[in-house]
């Protein structure tokens, strides 16, 4: 018997089916415990519109199986409430996605319609704020006007969306003059189409499991999903750019933690590297300019296997330096010791560039490398 079929479903239906109780989890699912900047992370790759995985739902109408409970920041489940369906994987992408887009939780996500505008990156336009913070500086529509700051939770949690938050702002910032409200409403609708609609449309593809699939068998697959589910990182994304170029980074850091133990000793995340190679090699833009050197995941994302071929040795080689100071002359003699763990990847930068590395001579830093 096949237990399951597949579907494609809008983010913005999804949601809707999480606030009217007609979605939930089922109530063995561990809490909520995504930090605000992936939520941050996952919002620009819908805006992208890249892939953010499956999600799996089982079919809860009449078996069954497993006690509900609401998403956390929805509104409660109570004795009446019969959701169709509970979500098996997918739990902790829908409640930050849910939270960002009704304005619930600890934390408000916004875009900075006037810098993109400008043609800033998405990774610094689209941002958040902790609640009490966003009810200081964008709560109320004059202030979202002024600054030209979209609250996200107005993309479905509010009656009208984007279009209705438009009007307001066309009125205050409008005023008498038909010109000025032509102009603004032309930069309005082009900031939505490139930067909203994404939003309004995502998808997310979905399988969904039959009522007829038993108790067990619901457990087995959710015991696999727990158990093999491993985010995709940048890192990883890289690694596979970069293997049919005869640069293999896996390899490349296995061999790092070989030939320095103290890298292993500290359980060193191997991303700090790619980092700490965007500081000493940034790169070139479009028109052959050197970039400015960056650590944002845009600019790891970009980044060419002749910067990492360049950079790697010296990079690995500042990293090392960088904790063996910390161990040895700042006491730090273990990971947990250490408050800010990323602090040690303008140190190593710094301390690469120290060294009499011949290819790292005309590092970025004094110069950028050819």
């Amino acid at each position: 018997m096949k237990h399951s079929y597949p579907t494609v479903e809008r983010l913005g239906f999804l949601l809707g089916q999480i606030h009217n109780r007609d979605m939930a989890l089922p109530d063995f699912q561990r809490s909520f415990v995504w930090d605000p900047s992936a939520t941050d992370e996952l919002i620009e790759s819908i805006i992208n519109n890249f892939p953010a995985g499956t999600l799996l739902r089982i079919m809860n109408a009449q078996q069954r199986l497993f006690k509900p409970r609401e998403f956390e920041g929805a509104p409660e489940l109570d004795d009446w409430s019969k959701p169709a369906y509970l979500i098996l994987d997918g739990q902790q992408r829908l409640t930050s996605l849910y939270q960002a887009f009704y304005g619930v939780g600890e934390h408000r996500f916004y875009l900075h319609l006037a810098d993109l505008e400008k043609g800033k990156d998405l990774e610094d336009c689209a941002f958040y704020l902790r609640a009490e913070d966003g009810e200081k500086q964008y709560r109320t529509i004059e202030q979202q006007a002024e600054a030209l700051v979209f609250p996200l939770a107005r993309v479905f949690g509010t009656a009208g969306g984007f279009s209705a938050w438009q009007n307001q702002v066309l009125k205050i910032r409008g005023g008498n003059d038909p010109a000025r409200i032509l102009d603004l409403q032309e930069r309005l609708t082009k900031l939505h189409e490139q930067w909203i609609k994404p939003i309004e449309e995502y998808e997310f593809p979905m399988v969904t499991l039959n009522e007829e699939t038993p108790g067990p068998a619901v457990c087995m697959i959710f015991e696999t999903l727990n158990r093999t589910g491993v985010k995709l990182s940048v890192y990883d994304l890289l690694t596979a750019r970069f293997w049919p170029l005869d640069f293999n980074l896996r390899q490349k850091w296995e061999e790092a933690q070989d030939n320095n133990s103290i890298l292993a000793a500290f359980k060193i995340d191997q991303y700090y590297v790619l980092q700490i190679i965007a500081l000493l090699e940034p790169g070139l833009d479009k028109e052959g300019k050197v970039r400015a050197p960056s650590v944002k995941r845009s600019a790891i994302l970009d980044m060419k296997v002749a910067q990492a071929h360049r950079g790697w040795d010296a990079a690995i080689t500042g990293l090392a330096q960088a904790l063996t100071i910390l161990r040895d002359d700042c006491g730090v003699i273990e990971p947990g010791l250490l408050p800010y763990n990323t602090v040690v990847i303008p140190m190593s930068a710094a301390l690469a560039t120290q060294e009499n590395i011949s290819q790292f001579k005309n590092s970025p830093i004094g110069g950028p490398l050819r």
